[in-house]
């Protein structure tokens, strides 16, 4: 962090606006999305692809908080794109690239398990003897064991 602080406000003063180019690409990006996608994507940068071509192919690239958000959006791509095209902006808009972005801040889970009681696992084995089927019944069964061992 000191290293960031003691570079030059020039540097400082980009990376800001930066940010703020991507905050802005973002809102616009969510303009033509659902609001459930509010809080689940961002936009990590919108560029040219082929630097060293000419021919100018753009991609936006947007960042999804999991792999399910990330198909959600792959279904909205199209309308999307077509939407963001008719924007000045976003006229050489060639390709929507999705990516899954893996969180650092994940929280944890609580490590223990849940402590249950002998008389819990007695009800459970008792319910698995009366049931038909057998997969539902081997589980169960397995679940009674478990709390038993746990204890």
């Amino acid at each position: 962090m000191k290293k960031v602080l003691q570079q030059s406000s020039a540097s400082l003063d980009r990376l800001l606006q930066h940010s703020r180019y991507l905050e802005y690409l973002s809102r616009r990006v969510l303009t033509y999305l659902p609001a459930e996608f509010a809080e689940k994507i961002s936009v990590l940068g919108f560029s040219n692809k082929n630097k060293q071509k000419k021919d100018d192919q753009y991609a936006l690239i947007i960042a999804t908080i999991s792999p399910a958000w990330a198909s959600k959006l792959r279904f909205y791509t199209p309308t999307l794109k077509r939407s963001l095209c008719a924007e000045p902006q976003f006229s050489q808009l060639k390709k929507i690239v999705i990516r899954v972005t893996s969180s650092t801040t994940a929280v944890k889970k609580d490590q223990k398990n849940p402590v249950y009681s002998q008389n819990s696992a007695a009800i459970i084995q008792d319910s698995a003897e009366h049931i038909e089927n057998d997969d539902l019944k081997e589980a169960l069964m397995r679940l009674a064991h478990n709390v038993e061992k746990g204890r």
